[in-house]
This record gives structure tokens, sequence and C-alpha cells, in this order.
């Protein structure tokens, strides 16, 4: 499993959503450790775009 590394930017949020696609293909089992790489590259992501991008709105 490659390692979580901050989103800074543009480059890093790429990657980051390029490391989450394939989850949504095939969800991780709930409590495993891809289950927990997933909820971490989503809230990093998360993160990184309310900070950058505060006038988006909300995927709801």
């Amino acid at each position: 499993m490659n390692a979580i590394r901050p989103i800074r930017n543009e480059a890093d949020l790429a990657w980051a959503i390029a490391e989450i696609t394939p989850y949504f293909d095939k969800p991780p089992p709930l409590g495993t450790p891809e289950s927990k790489r997933f909820d971490m590259l989503a809230d990093a992501i998360e993160a990184y775009e309310s900070a950058n991008f505060p006038d988006m709105p909300d995927a709801d």
C-alpha cells in the first residue's frame, strides 16, 4: 500500500484523486487497512479543497 502524503498543491491533489478513484469501483471492506486509506485520502482531499476552493458548493 502506498503511503499517503500531504496535499499541498494541484499536483498532489491530482495524485490523491488518482489514488482514491479505484475505491469507487471496488469499495474496500470496512475495518480494513484499505478502508482506512480511503478515509484518509478523502479527508485530505476535502481539507485541501475546502481551504483552496471555499466557494465550491458541497456535494450533498
